[in-house]
């Protein structure tokens, strides 16, 4: 009962909070892309592609060439069609997108966010490659947007919000721009 009330305050606190502009900077900033407002009338979704076959073993050059966001202990590529997808999750236009981090010792983990264009991100996680953690099936999630979080102690990233399940906590996204515009002030 305690959970659910912290819960509703923190969510009514993140609300009025929306509503409120402010022009002095913070270092604990919250930047937020979400979907169209349910109601709002927006094209019927376009079903969503299949992403690209995996091949084993599944380098970064194969990932990147397979038209996955990659990121390589913060080398990254394709980061192009990561902004594309947050420029398209504001405007309501379908999107799809695969990011794949590799592990220290180099073994691949999928992300794989679908955007239906009205108010729905799916969401599906893969760690079945990665040969130090256990497979955790490919778990799903419907959510509702992402929210960039800058935050100093924890480094800037991207994490879903909205979700109808504990899948939404394996996504974590750091923020590479963020953290070199915030290291160069």
């Amino acid at each position: 009962m305690i959970k659910r009330v912290l819960i509703l305050a923190a969510t009514l606190v993140l609300l009025s909070g929306c509503n409120e502009k402010s022009d002095r900077p913070s270092d604990n900033t919250t930047s937020s892309f979400t979907a169209p407002v349910p109601g709002e009338t927006v094209p019927p979704p376009a079903k969503p592609k299949a992403f690209p076959a995996v091949s084993d073993p599944y380098g970064a050059d194969q990932a990147a060439a397979n038209g996955d966001i990659v990121n390589v202990h913060g080398k990254m590529y394709n980061l192009d069609k990561w902004k594309l997808f947050l420029e398209n999750l504001d405007k309501g236009v379908p999107n799809q997108v695969r990011i794949t981090q590799y592990t220290i010792e180099g073994d691949p983990i999928f992300y794989e966010l679908v955007y239906d264009g009205a108010e729905a991100i799916t969401y599906t996680y893969d760690n079945s490659r990665d040969g130090f953690g256990s497979d955790a099936g490919r778990p799903s999630t419907v959510c509702r947007g992402i929210e960039l979080e800058k935050n100093k102690e924890l480094n800037s990233h991207y994490k879903l919000t909205g979700c109808d399940n504990e899948t939404s906590h394996t996504f974590w996204f750091t923020n590479i721009e963020a953290e070199a515009e915030e290291g160069s002030q």
